[in-house]
Parts: structure tokens; C-alpha cells; sequence
């Protein structure tokens, strides 16, 4: 009896120690605004990192409708609130600016005075800094101001 019990500890044991160097993570794997239908939709993926790199498992979809202030997932609905639906709507209308101008501009052409060659950096829009600059704004009388790392 006491060979079962030590065995079944033992097991128990081995069964967590593998599951600590394989814990199941997420990775959030595509993004859909859909304008027809004004819904949010995400999948993330649940696997495994074997080796440094991500192998997925499953997959699952989420969805948020701004319009009707809810976001679903397998089957069940939560309400939003006014305010988040609002801030999400508005943050989705800036989204959809951004591509439209976007295939504007690609529709133009490459600007005139600027590299061909995507190896090559050009001033303004084609170069990124390493870091923003900070910000100038002071904190208001009374609060305490944070730094933020990017």
C-alpha cells in the first residue's frame, strides 16, 4: 500500500514537473475590423514555446461590437459599457481613416526625392526614432508624475 501511494506521488510529481517546462501561453494571431458588420474579431492561439519558438494548439475567437456594446466569446455575451463601446468606436473610425488615407497615398506613387530601394532610410515618414522624446507636459498642481518606458 505504501509502494501505491509513494507510486501515485511520484506521478503526481513528474506530471507537474513536465507541465512547468511547457506551460500552455496564448498569442494573439489575427485582427479583423469588419465594416459591414462593425465588429471587432481576434484569434488568439493556446500552444506551447518548445525550443524558443511558439507551437500552436488551439485556437479561439473573440468579438466586440462597438454598435451594440458587447463582446462575445464562446457563446456568451458581456455588455460593454457606454463609455468603453464609445472610446472603441472611436479608436476603430481612426483605424479605418488611417487605411483609406493609406491606400491614398500608396495610389499616388513613391514621392519624388526619396530612396527606391526599401533598404535604404529617408528623412521624415521613412525613419523612426529609437525612443519618443519626452513629453513637455507638466503634471498638474498636486499630482505626481510617472515615467513611462516604451
Amino acid at each position: 500500500m505504501k509502494f501505491a501511494v509513494a507510486l501515485f506521488v511520484l506521478s503526481a510529481t513528474l506530471a507537474c514537473a513536465q507541465d512547468a517546462k511547457q506551460p500552455e501561453v496564448k498569442r494573439l494571431s489575427a485582427i479583423t475590423w469588419n465594416l459591414q458588420t462593425h465588429k471587432l474579431e481576434w484569434t488568439v492561439e493556446k500552444g506551447t514555446v518548445v525550443d524558443g519558438a511558439f507551437v500552436p494548439g488551439t485556437t479561439a475567437k473573440y468579438e466586440v461590437s462597438p454598435d451594440e456594446a458587447f463582446m462575445a466569446f464562446a457563446g456568451e455575451k458581456r455588455p460593454l459599457g457606454e463609455d468603453e463601446a464609445t472610446s472603441l468606436h472611436e479608436l476603430l473610425n481612426v483605424l479605418s481613416v488611417y487605411c483609406v488615407e493609406s491606400v491614398v497615398w500608396w495610389d499616388r506613387g513613391l514621392p519624388t526625392g526619396l530612396p527606391d530601394s526599401p533598404t535604404q532610410q529617408g528623412p521624415g515618414f521613412l525613419t523612426k526614432p529609437d525612443k519618443p522624446a519626452p513629453s513637455k507636459i507638466a503634471p498638474a498642481p498636486g499630482e505626481k508624475a510617472v515615467k513611462v518606458e516604451m
